[in-house]
């Protein structure tokens, strides 16, 4: 997965960067979410006024019917692992996501959570690197890949959506310490993340 340097966002956990999306999407849109979902998205959504919409989940992300149902714009999807179901959106899903975001003209916010702990030699692609159309905001944490007391976190901001970030988002500072980011940038560039996630998987297999 790649992306630009200027459309990475540093930001402290997943919570700060929901809000963020809504400010680069809009709070005038409808916001499709997972049903059931991590109650904590709602929460954001309630808590900063938008209007959400429940869509039905099945054994593989949400059902057709659900997302056929046009009277939303964003997509918020967790597919890797859906909380509490356990769902992780097959290829076929993703498309279909996908597919939805191009028909609709909308954006898919992707919260790719627990995503590095795929089972060793599968990984599923995310929506991000998937999308052809730059209409997909990824989001990740370092929360269950180094430790929930990290409170780091990262969007990536689609190509045609800079524009709006930078005019909604330019006064604000980053509220992750410059010092933290370092030693985080270290950790990963030089392998030791890598190492790290591949000594977890390989513990994961063996249980």
């Amino acid at each position: 997965m790649f992306a630009q340097p200027e459309r990475i966002l540093i930001s402290s956990g997943a919570e700060r960067l929901y809000e963020i999306a809504v400010r680069i999407l809009g709070r005038d849109k409808i916001y499709g979410i997972e049903d059931p979902s991590y109650p904590i998205i709602q929460s954001v959504y309630d808590g900063i006024g938008v209007k959400t919409k429940k869509l039905k989940m099945g054994k593989k992300g949400i059902t057709t019917n659900s997302l056929s149902n046009n009277d939303f714009e964003v997509l918020h999807v967790t597919p890797f692992q859906s909380y509490p179901t356990g769902a992780t959106a097959d290829i076929n899903k993703r498309f279909e996501y996908l597919d939805w975001a191009v028909e609709n003209n909308g954006f898919i916010v992707e919260d790719d959570f627990n995503s590095e702990f795929f089972k060793p030699g599968n990984p599923i692609e995310s929506l991000y690197s998937l999308d052809k159309n730059d209409l997909v905001i990824y989001i990740n944490t370092f929360s269950k890949s180094i430790s929930s007391s990290i409170r780091i976190g990262y969007m990536i901001i689609p190509e045609q959506l800079m524009s709006k970030y930078e005019k909604e988002m330019s006064v604000y500072s980053c509220s992750v310490p410059v010092l933290d980011q370092y030693i985080l940038a270290e950790f990963i560039s030089s392998g030791d993340f890598e190492r790290h996630l591949s000594r977890k998987r390989r513990r994961m297999k063996e249980l």
